[in-house]
């Protein structure tokens, strides 16, 4: 057990140098700093509060409803305009890749499975796409 502790430690050690990792660090750290992009994630998530509580609301004012949502979904395309978030959002989407590449090739290695394709069940019995 002492090995694969040992060279687990050592796969996390090349996670954290890689330059997925320390992108993806520099973009959060860079959002962090940036006024607007704390301030609009902020906004984000008094809007959305404010759209759950009227959604929960027994009694909801569907005006009121109305008047949130629109007002969410602007900070939405405001957000999608902050180019440090969205520098942030690709840097997340890169490590995220790599990390699904590095636990698929574990699970292969380990139980001889490639990863199925989404909406797939592994069952060919029952699929009319691949054969």
């Amino acid at each position: 057990m002492e090995k694969v502790l040992n060279q687990a430690e050592m796969l996390a050690e090349a996670i954290l140098e890689s330059q997925e990792y320390i992108t993806m660090r520099l973009a959060e750290q860079a959002a962090m700093r940036d006024e607007n992009a704390t301030q609009l994630i902020a906004s984000y998530s008094e809007k959305r509060q404010a759209v759950e509580s009227l959604l929960a609301d027994a009694n909801m004012d569907h005006g009121a409803l109305a008047k949130a949502g629109q007002e969410l979904q602007e900070v939405e395309r405001a957000i999608d305009e902050c180019e440090v978030l969205n520098k942030m959002r690709e840097a997340n989407d890169a490590f995220n890749a790599m990390m699904k590449k590095v636990n698929s090739i574990i699970r292969y290695v380990v139980t001889g499975e490639e990863e199925q394709e989404e909406g797939c069940s592994g069952s060919c019995s029952t699929c009319s796409g691949c054969h």
